[in-house]
């Protein structure tokens, strides 16, 4: 309870004393009440906290992807702009919702939650001021809104397919599917999943390079803590079959995708859409509920180093050519984004290789991987197509035709 209270509270006061303090102190302690909630989060950990009827439910998964939320918050604070007292409090509110979603069980409160984190990431994605910023947000508003009422019909069908807005329900029938089905279309847009995910890349590429991390990392993981309650393995005859095509789709258009990208924030669009895609393979297996927030952790840490070696670069556009050369200009930079790709693409001994395994290990026990059905095998070479694009950074600028060096 004390997260709960402490993210509540420090965005409330925070918003009213936004014109009494300055914007550094405003971001500080920012930093300092997303620090406290983590802190609150770990505290108890393995014990489950009950309030408000059973509404708000904290457990070990809500705790755990709490924390991926408050990490993604605290990446975009420490490495986001403080020219506007208003970036810090658009940040703390969305880790707010981000953590209702993690810890309720009821889908009334999910929908509330997914509105009170999404509607700060409408105005985050427009943060620049200019055509593609505007594009991103309009984008991300317009199929925001969409999502939203898709999730809120799923929402009407299963209550009445099961009596009961309690996530995990039991229900059988037409109705039930199709709740389930349009459920998932509603998750599937928030992580990205194809064919849900149209509008990352120009999101990604339209938005400050910390809110593409923001919403690479925290959004996920609010998003896949809901699908962990939903989507449980008593009613995997009903979304099962839905939630295989869109792991095989998302796993393979988007490794593919990436290939053809020449801009680094949508090359990392497209290989959170294949992420998304492997992170639900974990939703198969008896024991997701370990696997998926590993996995988020590890995506996490990954991505948030990458991206922070970006902002680095620009907190704007970052096109590949800029990366050339840049082990020799920049080895520490090189050096960390190395190793967060290598992170992300699951090479063993990092931990990306082993969060990989657990999830492809949750779908080959579960029934739903069958001879001639999605499974491991077919989508776990499609990470290693990623790396081409990224080739250049460790090459010297003057073996690239087009380098900065080239005429030497």
């Amino acid at each position: 309870m004390l997260t709960l209270y402490v993210l509540v509270g420090s965005s409330t006061l925070l918003s009213l004393l936004a014109f009494a303090v300055s914007r550094e102190a405003n971001r500080v302690l920012s930093v300092a009440a997303l620090v406290l909630a983590g802190l609150f989060a770990l505290l108890g950990w393995g014990e489950t906290v009950e309030a408000f009827g059973g509404l708000y439910r904290l457990d070990t998964l809500a705790r755990g992807l709490t924390l991926v939320a408050v990490l993604g918050g605290l990446w975009t604070l420490l490495l986001g702009p403080v020219k506007k007292f208003e970036f810090p409090l658009l940040v703390l509110y969305a880790v707010t919702g981000m953590h209702l979603m993690a810890s309720s069980p009821n889908l009334v409160v999910l929908v509330i939650a997914l509105e009170i984190f999404s509607l700060p990431l409408y105005v985050l994605s427009a943060w620049q001021r200019d055509e593609k910023g505007f594009e991103a947000g309009l984008k991300y508003f317009l199929l925001g809104a969409l999502g939203a009422a898709v999730f809120l019909y799923g929402v009407a069908l299963y209550y009445g397919a099961t009596g009961s807005f309690m996530a995990g329900a039991a229900g059988s029938g037409p109705l039930y599917t199709a709740a389930l089905l349009l459920i998932l279309a509603a998750f599937a847009f928030k992580t990205a999943m194809v064919p849900f995910h149209w509008w990352s890349p120009d999101v990604y590429q339209g938005s400050p390079t910390v809110v593409s991390l923001f919403m690479a990392t925290a959004v996920k993981a609010a998003a896949f803590a809901a699908m962990l309650r939903i989507f449980t393995p008593q009613g995997l005859e009903a979304w099962g079959v839905g939630l295989a095509v869109l792991v095989a789709l998302s796993a393979l258009f988007g490794n593919l995708g990436a290939l053809a990208q020449t801009e680094a924030k949508r090359l990392f669009a497209y290989s959170s859409i294949a992420n998304a895609g492997y992170v639900g393979l974990g939703l198969f297996g008896p024991t997701a509920g370990v696997a998926v927030p590993f996995y988020l952790l590890t995506y996490a840490l990954g991505t948030g180093l990458i991206f922070a070696v970006l902002s680095t670069i620009s907190n704007q556009e970052v096109p590949l050519d800029r990366l050339r050369g840049l082990w020799y200009r920049r080895p520490l930079l090189a050096g960390a984004l190395a190793l967060g790709v290598l992170s992300v693409l699951g090479l063993p001994p990092l931990a990306g290789f082993w969060a990989k395994y657990l999830v492809f290990q949750e779908a080959a026990r579960s029934r739903a991987v069958r001879p001639g059905g999605v499974g491991p095998g077919d989508l776990g070479g499609g990470g290693l197509l990623l790396p081409p694009g990224l080739l250049p950074a460790f090459c010297p600028a003057r073996a690239i035709p087009g380098g900065p060096g080239a005429r030497g």
